[in-house]
């Protein structure tokens, strides 16, 4: 798709940046800057309490703001904050270069890293949400009389562009309800069979897909920029008895508006759904940087499931004293997260035995059933059944009989007795 540019896109890998901020605290917008790919030629720097409604600085900055474009040559000014599309407008009217907020840069990066059909889905709806209203701007300034030179083009009919928009939006919503459809057919399958389902998450970059690489025997691609991962991947879980099925997601962000959510509402609902979601903190950091990605993630989680159905692991623990480890613990302790966190590291191994058999506990059948069957051809196929469905622990015949000891869970408990004669059980296991 076009995009709302004064001048036209550059790619990333030739793109110079100037970085603007009101305070010095720019390190997650330098990181974002180095995932998009982007050079930062410079960082311009206004402290004030809030942005100025009209030029995101104040006006003695923004001469300083032109002088630096001119000097530096840069293809484009990133804000470390969220434009107003009157700011965007008036921003890049007046510097002449593309004006990025952090929002931008973020959906930039999806647009860089969706591989998948679902993901690209995703990023494009993201990215038309986000342009629409600096489209209006635009509209609205045009129809004052101004001329900017709408998307490098001159006069255009943004009217006919806008309905375009609109009916994309639209178009990509159904193909993206199409993919949750079939989604949710396939957990209805899994759940059918037997599959408990495992969710990974976690903010961006806290360690979730080298997690699910070792969970899982795979080798999805780890990487330090954030938002390596898009796409949800689903394998299984190795060295733990039992149908547990392990799902990496798309990294949580802070300060995000609801259509981005929205936009991304088919992958977190691989996390909704789970029976359990292991929540993933990056020990490593600082106290403040781990209290705000867990109200993160208390928000984006709590929202569509129970704490009690979610798991948080501090990760990282080789780079992290056993104090900062201790603190972390009673931030996450003090939350609306309800477990006790388990202390992991993927590098060194640390936690990863407690880590498979606090899974393998959590996934035991937790009743226990001794069922007698006669042999049929019917009883065959339910006898097949119980192999894919529940773990049988031992099948013996005689006489015509088939007696078989199992674990299973609720849900299929009516099932069996309809079915089979119930020997011994049901008890807890």
């Amino acid at each position: 798709m076009e995009r709302l540019f004064v001048t036209p896109p550059v790619e990333p890998h030739e793109m110079d940046v100037l970085l603007v901020g009101l305070t010095d605290h720019l390190g997650e917008m330098q990181a974002l800057i180095d995932s998009a790919g982007y050079r930062q030629a410079g960082v311009l720097v206004q402290r004030r309490p809030s942005p100025d409604p009209r030029y995101f600085v104040g006006k003695g900055k923004l001469e300083e703001m032109k002088a630096k474009v001119k000097e530096l040559g840069v293809n484009a000014v990133i804000f470390a904050g969220t434009l107003r599309p009157n700011q965007h407008y008036h921003l890049e009217k007046a510097l002449g270069v593309q004006c990025f907020d952090r929002l931008r840069v973020i959906l930039e990066i999806f647009t860089q890293r969706a591989h998948s059909r679902e993901a690209q889905l995703q990023t494009e709806l993201a990215m038309l949400q986000y342009e629409i209203p600096i489209l209006r701007e635009w509209i609205h300034s045009a129809a004052q009389g101004e001329r900017p030179g709408f998307m490098a083009g001159g006069e255009y009919r943004v009217e006919a562009f806008y309905e375009t928009v609109k009916r994309k939006m639209n178009k990509v919503r159904r193909e993206l309800a199409a993919v949750s459809r079939e989604r949710a057919l396939r957990r209805d399958q899994r759940q059918g069979r037997g599959f408990f389902h495992v969710g990974i998450a976690g903010y961006a970059n806290a360690g979730k897909s080298s997690l699910f690489n070792v969970l899982s025997g795979e080798t999805v691609l780890v990487d330090s920029r954030l938002f390596t991962t898009l796409s949800t991947t689903t394998r299984a879980l190795q060295h733990v008895k039992g149908r547990v099925l392990l799902t990496d997601t798309v990294g949580l962000v802070s300060d995000v508006p609801l259509w981005l959510v929205e936009a991304f509402h088919s992958t977190l609902e691989e996390i909704y759904v789970a029976d359990l979601v292991l929540l993933l903190v990056d020990a490593s950091e600082s106290g403040s940087e781990i209290e705000m990605k867990v109200r993160v993630a208390e928000t984006t989680l709590l929202s569509g499931m129970d704490a009690t159905r979610v798991q948080p692991i501090l990760t990282k623990a080789d780079a992290a004293d056993e104090g900062r480890i201790d603190r972390c613990t009673e931030l996450i302790q003090s939350s609306a997260f309800q477990r006790p966190p388990l202390v992991l590291s993927t590098t060194t191994g640390r936690g990863l035995p407690e880590l498979h058999d606090f899974l393998a506990r959590e996934f035991r059948y937790p009743l226990e059933v001794t069922v007698r069957l006669t042999q049929t051809d019917a009883s065959g196929a339910f006898l097949n059944w119980l192999h894919r469905a529940t773990e049988v622990l031992s099948t013996s015949y005689s006489d015509g009989f088939v007696e078989v000891h199992l674990r299973c869970r609720e849900r299929d408990l009516l099932r069996i007795e309809s079915q089979a004669s119930i020997v011994a059980g049901p008890t807890p296991t």
